[in-house]
């Protein structure tokens, strides 16, 4: 087993963790070693490393085309002892305590939930293991709109786009949801999903599908939409048109955020909430 290690910017981090999330089957780490900058560990079987390297370099090399104002991508290995790569990676996701009333944790973590809904993520299998800033402020945007359409109405439903690992559609079930529907263009992801939602043992109240955006039809009070900017502008009409209530987007870059929130605004909605953090900018919009 080697221990693959790939810095770049955070305009490069979800292309580059999509990559491995399909090719290294040992698991997956993000950290921040300097301001600006993402560093993502992987950990590939030797035997596989040559096709993986000559993929990456690929995909580095089209993503510097893309983001020519990034710095250029380090890429480092090192050897793992075969014994102990699978508990490696598993050092580096502890509990997190999100918003007011969540906490995630993997699960081979046990925990008594003392006033927090707890949700199990199995980490290392699709994006969204509650580490990272979008998920995180995603999770805090969606406990207050629940909160807020609690006060209102006993049946509230959700649509997340781009659902990953499930963990937002998983949370609105854990905070109330009556329904959650969870898609992804990704087999792999709605997979992973589905095993969360078992882990969680809310399969009467989380749905899941492999489909894409152009693809959905109907209306839900609460659309989630943790996706990259590009994305985001090129179905800004339909995902207006997906949500009664509330639409909580993210993904964006803080640096684009400015932008991107203005693009949605330019839809006729009104921005009741912006968390912007060290790096990702999210938000919370209404009608």
């Amino acid at each position: 087993m080697l221990t693959v290690e790939v810095t770049v910017c955070p305009d490069m981090e979800e292309a580059v963790s999509n990559f491995f999330h399909e090719r290294a089957p040992g698991g997956l780490v993000l950290d921040e070693p300097n301001p600006g900058l993402t560093r993502v560990t992987a950990y590939v079987p030797k035997k596989d490393w040559p096709n993986v390297r000559r993929e990456l370099e690929a995909t580095l090399a089209s993503l510097a085309e893309l983001f020519p104002a990034c710095p250029v991508p380090v890429v480092t290995t090192s050897p793992l002892r075969q014994e102990n790569w699978a508990i490696a990676w598993r050092d580096h996701f502890k509990p997190i305590q999100v918003g007011r009333r969540l906490i995630v944790t993997p699960p081979w973590i046990k925990l008594k939930p003392r006033g927090r809904q707890v949700i199990i993520i199995e980490p290392a299998e699709a994006f969204g293991t509650g580490t990272h800033e979008t998920t995180q402020g995603c999770l805090v945007l969606l406990e207050e709109a629940i909160e807020q359409l609690q006060r209102a109405q006993a049946d509230i439903t959700m649509l997340d786009v781009g659902c990953g690992s499930g963990i937002l559609a998983i949370a609105g079930a854990k905070l109330g949801v009556s329904r959650a529907f969870g898609v992804d263009n990704d087999i792999v992801a709605v997979e992973s999903a589905l095993r969360n939602v078992r882990l969680n043992k809310v399969e009467d109240r989380v749905r899941l599908e492999c489909v894409s955006v152009d693809q959905l039809t109907g209306s839900w009070d609460i659309v989630t939409a943790n996706l990259d900017p590009l994305t985001l502008q090129r179905y800004r009409d339909h995902l207006v048109q997906l949500f009664t209530r509330f639409l909580i987007i993210s993904g964006v870059p803080s640096d684009q955020w400015a932008s991107n929130k203005g693009l949605f605004e330019d839809a006729n909605l009104s921005l009741m909430k912006e968390i912007v953090m060290s790096e990702w900018g999210c938000g919370l919009f209404g009608r």
